[in-house]
């Protein structure tokens, strides 16, 4: 739509699963006029209108209808009614969240700050007796005081995990007994219900800034000599992980593949064991397990040598600034 980017997180199926989640596995038992249970039933649950719950109910089977069967009561269902914006939990537009692409440790993934919806939920409790549908609503209402909170994976690719708000704003009830002794009666209990939301839109990836310049002055006012360095990061050093097996090592598994490598770089395993890098260009394509050595208790730490050109890091400027200081002192 914007941009021609699409995307889809899925913010409503998972609130709906996640909604659908807390009422499924309600019970109830019916007992005898001495007090003993004589029948217990897991109430049904199913996420569809409140009429087509109803037209079942009272849909009779006659014999020209074989095909109709009755709706057996008692069941639970839910709908969605509709999304509001929420003004009071809107944050600045321009935030961004950040996360590192795991498999490229030069890259990071971003995403602008989520958009504050609330979605309406009614949750309907059918029955045909009054004690079963009570039983029901007590199962329910003294988990809202009047919120309830469920973890959600919001957003997968950013590592967002995050509690989203249900609300009770409030019950209605409706007895159907109204019509001959031959109508079938049903009793509905609604619970409506209000889930704090947040949309998220494009995820984007973005490359990490790997060169710097840095003019150092010796006045503050910014004039008279002056040096300039450019600092470059080379690409980022690959990573490893070994298994054990009956003490020995097993295998070695790259977690990142690191790139900028010009020779086969050294592969240190802690211990007595022995492997090797296998390259692919200008990246490693595997480590090859030479001695699986002995002794291991807990699988060992593997250790890359970094790309050949080495790394500069944020101390090299820093010894850059106290270099100047020094020549103009």
């Amino acid at each position: 739509m914007f941009k021609g980017q699409q995307f889809y997180h899925e913010h409503v199926r998972k609130a709906i699963i996640a909604f659908g989640t807390i009422f499924n596995g309600i019970t109830i038992v019916r007992k005898n006029s001495d007090g003993q249970a004589i029948q217990s039933l897991r109430v049904p649950l199913a996420y569809s209108t409140k009429q087509k719950f109803l037209s079942r109910i009272e849909n009779q089977p006659t014999v020209e209808s074989r095909g109709d069967i009755a709706m057996v009561l008692p069941r639970i269902g839910f709908e969605i009614l509709g999304l509001n914006y929420d003004p009071t939990r809107k944050i600045s537009q321009i935030q961004k969240h950040r996360n590192t692409i795991q498999s490229n440790a030069l890259n990071v993934k971003t995403q602008f700050v989520s958009t504050p919806y609330d979605m309406s939920i009614s949750l309907y409790v059918f029955a045909k007796n009054q004690e079963d549908g009570l039983q029901i609503l007590e199962q329910i209402i003294p988990y809202f005081n009047p919120d309830f909170n469920v973890t959600v994976n919001d957003l997968p690719e950013m590592d967002i995990k995050r509690d989203i708000k249900i609300v009770l704003d409030g019950i209605a009830y409706e007895d159907n007994t109204a019509g001959t002794f031959e109508d079938r009666q049903s009793i509905v209990w609604s619970l409506n219900f209000t889930m704090k939301l947040n949309f998220y839109g494009y995820v984007a990836d973005q490359g990490i800034i790997r060169e710097a310049i840095a003019t150092v002055y010796q006045n503050p006012e910014l004039i008279g000599p002056y040096a300039r360095r450019t600092f470059s990061i080379t690409e980022a050093t690959a990573t490893a992980v070994a298994t054990i097996d009956s003490g020995s090592v097993n295998s070695i598994t790259l977690s990142y593949a690191g790139d900028g490598y010009l020779t086969e770089p050294n592969v240190i395993v802690e211990g007595n064991a022995r492997a090797h890098a296998v390259m692919d260009g200008d990246k490693i394509n595997k480590i090859v397990v030479d001695d699986p050595g002995s002794g291991y208790l807990a699988a060992p730490t593997v250790t890359i040598d970094p790309p050949d050109d080495g790394v500069q890091t944020i101390d090299d400027a820093y010894r850059f600034v106290e270099e100047f200081d020094q020549t103009y002192e």
